[in-house]
């Protein structure tokens, strides 16, 4: 195994990344100067999690808040949500089937490594302030992935993408993992922006109680429950940043997505800030007090401040009629980032979708290693590491031998490798195939 490594990228540098940070444009998108941006927030994500791992002090967070660049990354992840609702569909309908999906994949991870930093840098209350205006454009886009989680994907089959293994299903298929990870994301950004209300603008509170009605989605939440399933072979799974089988002692105890959707029920329901800006009506109490019989012991022990949330919700399931809140007087504002990317960009989709095409679907193998090149010190193995152990595919436990073949598989010893092995096998020799078509040598 490696040793854990200080650092991912040095403490100068992280000041130079984060001050160099631009919003990027949306037909800049795939091409190299793009590439070179991905990198670097790619390199400081990496940067966050070691620190948040290893509990020492968040110099990115910092380095984000001082230099008021989180503007940055709430207008990377809406700008991204953008380019897949207006010009994905189009580069596909265009160029048809991808040949190869590394640049399409990366355009897609993009958002998840912005939405990863605002997950951790939101994490501390000073960053409340820092968001400043674009709290609006968060609490939309929050809203939004949290809203698809709860109805876009149930609705969607989990065997949709069977019937081919073409590139494009892959694709989709990934993009739909991504999406789904964004949304749980979303779950945490959601709760911290519930603990900011004594900092957030009345518009923004406003926005979240009165417009979003985030304590009822937060609500849903908690009885459809998404980051729980069933795997193949029948056991429980639960979502932890990855889909983890849950071992039998671990059976009643809460994972970290619940947690983060009872904390923002709490602060937001018990604030007194908030009751102006949230009525109670007969539909809303009947959907707060059936959270009573989720709120059993084995949770309250795992959490006590939900003690006084459900005693708030037996005073409010007594109650002959629901309190109605005086709505204060305000003047509304409107979240900007969205909708000045839409005008920007009004009746030039196809112009653009016709350029990018020919940087994310170049088939030209010179063209495709280059761009990889930009990347290659985002990827170092041995780093990325010392943020989190291998894993053994098989067993869960850390591993230390690597599949000979692929190179991408870790294993504990020979029994998981040999067990794991007929589930592993197609995924092997596809990843082999990858790399002699274009040429990748480890």
């Amino acid at each position: 195994m490696t040793e854990r490594t200080d650092y991912i990228i040095t403490p100068w540098e992280i000041e130079i990344h984060v001050q160099d940070l631009q919003p990027s444009n949306i037909d800049d998108i795939g091409t190299k100067r793009w590439l070179e941006f991905h990198k670097k927030l790619m390199l400081l994500n990496q940067q966050s999690v070691l620190e948040i791992s290893t509990l020492r002090e968040e110099a990115v967070k910092e380095w984000f808040i001082s230099l008021k660049k989180m503007p940055v990354l709430i207008h990377e992840v809406i700008q991204i949500n953008v380019w897949k609702e207006k010009l994905f569909p189009l580069l596909i309908e265009i160029n048809d089937e991808p040949t190869n999906t590394f640049l399409l994949h990366s355009v897609f991870y993009h958002e998840v490594i912005a939405c990863s930093l605002l997950e951790n840098i939101l994490f501390h209350s000073d960053t409340a302030e820092a968001v400043d205006d674009y709290a609006l454009d968060l609490i939309d886009y929050a809203v939004t992935n949290v809203t698809n989680l709860l109805f876009k994907g149930k609705e969607e089959s989990e065997d949709e993408f069977e019937d081919t293994n073409s590139c494009l299903a892959e694709l989709l298929r990934k993009r739909k993992e991504i999406e789904f990870d964004i949304s749980m994301k979303c779950v945490s950004i959601l709760r911290y922006m519930a603990e900011f209300t004594d900092s957030l603008s009345l518009c923004a509170l406003s926005r979240m109680l009165s417009t979003h009605d985030v304590p009822y989605l937060l609500t849903e939440l908690i009885e459809k429950q998404p980051w729980k399933k069933l795997g193949e072979d029948g056991n429980k799974m639960v979502y932890n940043g990855k889909w983890e089988t849950v071992i039998e002692t671990d059976q009643d105890r809460m994972c970290r997505v619940e947690g983060q959707v009872w904390i923002g029920l709490r602060e937001i329901l018990l604030n007194p800030k908030c009751a102006p800006y949230y009525e109670i009506t007969e539909f809303r109490m009947s959907k707060l007090v059936k959270l009573q019989k989720y709120l059993h012991e084995t949770i309250l022990d795992q959490i006590s401040p939900l003690i006084e949330l459900k005693r708030w919700l037996c005073q409010l399931s007594v109650m002959s009629q629901p309190p109605n809140a005086q709505k204060p007087i305000i003047v509304e504002m409107l979240p900007e980032v969205r909708s000045s990317i839409l005008a920007k960009y009004h009746r030039k989709w196809k112009k653009i979708a016709k350029l990018q095409s020919k940087s994310l679907f170049n088939n030209d193998i010179e063209h495709i290693q280059s761009m990889a090149q930009v990347l290659s010190e985002a990827y170092d193995l041995d780093k990325l590491e010392s943020i989190e152990p291998r894993r053994c595919f098989a067993c869960k436990e850390i591993a230390s031998n690597r599949c000979s073949k692929c190179k991408e598989a870790w294993y504990c010893g020979r029994e998981c490798q040999v067990k794991d092995w007929t589930r592993h096998k197609d995924v092997c020799d596809k990843i082999i195939k990858n790399k002699e078509a274009y040429g990748i040598t480890d």
